[in-house]
């Protein structure tokens, strides 16, 4: 079975789940933004398209308004997921200490609070995305969990251990 190279005790606290949710909206799929602007400017050009006449300041008004309205209902529904998400945690999964395990070919976690128990090889893994505060460890395309960087003893040499593991599949954000 092997010596397991780290063991990280974390844990997950309702602010580093409000945080996940932003990252997971706008860090790690950069093209959100963007995306959220060019909706803003067809939904600017059909709300003026019908008017005969238009200056170009009323133009970017609107778009800039548009573009406002759109972020506002991407944070609303982020800050009513991590309340939905908050209220109804009946299983305990905030504060409790998950135990991860890594070995050289597979992660074995474990958390005795919710006893569960559960292994992985890493090429099981969607992808890993590094941010400022954790590791976001992607089991499918919707479905993480993460590590503080807080957590971990010494986060340069974990960090060299994980990214070789993660070949191809890690991204920095």
């Amino acid at each position: 079975m092997g010596n397991a190279k780290f063991i990280i005790n974390t844990t997950m606290t309702k602010k580093d789940y409000r945080k996940f949710l932003y990252i997971a909206t706008f860090r790690r799929n950069k093209a959100i933004i963007p995306m959220l602007g060019l909706i803003a400017l067809l939904g600017s050009i059909v709300i003026n398209s019908r008017r005969y006449s238009i200056t170009l300041i009323e133009f970017l008004i609107s778009w800039i308004l548009l573009f406002a309205l759109a972020i506002a209902v991407v944070l609303f529904k982020i800050e009513r997921k991590n309340a939905q998400r908050v209220k109804t945690d009946k299983t305990g999964a905030f504060d409790s200490i998950n135990t991860l395990k890594f070995y050289d070919d597979r992660i074995l976690m474990e958390n005795k609070e919710l006893k569960s128990t559960g292994e992985l090889r890493y090429d099981q893994f969607h992808f890993l995305i590094e941010s400022k505060d954790y590791f976001i460890f992607y089991l499918t395309a919707n479905q993480a969990s993460l590590v503080r960087k807080k957590d971990i003893d010494n986060t340069d040499a974990f960090k060299e251990f994980i990214v070789d593991k993660f070949e191809g599949k890690y991204k920095r954000i």
